[in-house]
């Protein structure tokens, strides 16, 4: 009887122990340092696994290649964080959710976001991608996200706004939602990691992000992170800790989104 008894108790903790962690994706080319969950330093070839979390250092870049084939540009001083991952190869559904709480990242939709749910969660909105590319800039108590190709959709508060025209963008302004034009290429320094941060240029490493393109754009002016300080150029340098969440506003002006439900800015459905 005791036999049958530590037989039971041993395949009750076989059941109860918690499954390794779901390998996602991998890394496939980074540069300086990309650290993960606060331990080691990722190299390519590495796998991301589920609940992993991703920083950048002030000159790091990195590139994320999930399952579905959809992948993620992170740039200097990004913190990342692969919040849920589910994909069924047969239909391509699922849902990817990403958390950045600071930084700038590039990504781009896989199969996942054709036929499921790939979002980017920052703490001032939540934005969509629907098979194409977007750009996401956490920095100054805002959050930037532009769309360079495909679908996408900015949500705080309940209101929601779905852009298509590419170099568009939405941004949050103290609990509001603003929408603007932003440029195609406001973040060169993501079109290849071999550029060094800050400068776009290999071999002369600069003193973290280059916004100024950003900020030259229509939608620059209502940009914090685009205030120039002691007569320097508009720049900014982006430190940890990670970007505090705005308190809540209101009000009014052009390109911005009020109450519940969806804003027909741009586009919307």
């Amino acid at each position: 009887m005791r036999y049958h008894q530590i037989v039971i108790f041993i395949a009750c903790l076989a059941f109860a122990a918690p499954s390794a962690a779901e390998t996602v994706g991998s890394m496939t080319a980074y540069q300086t340092i990309i650290v993960r969950n606060n331990g080691g330093t990722m190299n390519v070839g590495a796998g991301v696994e589920l609940g992993d979390q991703l920083r950048s250092n002030p000159t790091g870049l990195g590139m994320l290649v999930f399952r579905d084939e959809s992948s993620a540009k992170i740039g200097p001083n990004t913190s990342l964080t692969i919040d849920e991952f589910v994909y069924n190869p047969g239909s391509g559904s699922g849902k990817i959710d990403i958390g950045m709480n600071s930084g700038l990242a590039r990504f781009y939709g896989g199969q996942v976001s054709k036929g499921g749910v790939m979002q980017v969660a920052t703490p001032h909105m939540v934005l969509g991608a629907r098979g194409g590319i977007i750009e996401v800039l956490v920095a100054a108590g805002q959050t930037v996200g532009i769309l360079r190709a495909g679908r996408m959709t900015c949500t705080i508060n309940g209101k929601r706004l779905v852009i298509t025209n590419p170099g568009y963008a939405c941004t949050s302004d103290d609990g509001k939602l603003l929408a603007g034009y932003g440029g195609i290429d406001a973040f060169p320094i993501l079109d290849s990691i071999d550029r060094i941060a800050g400068t776009g240029l290999p071999g002369a490493p600069g003193p973290g992000l280059e916004v100024s393109a950003i900020c030259a754009s229509a939608l620059g002016s209502s940009l914090k992170v685009c205030g120039s300080r002691d007569g320097a150029l508009p720049g900014v340098v982006m430190e940890f800790p990670d970007s505090p969440t705005p308190p809540a506003g209101s009000g009014g002006r052009r390109g911005e989104c009020e109450g519940e439900g969806c804003c027909y800015y741009y586009n919307c459905d």
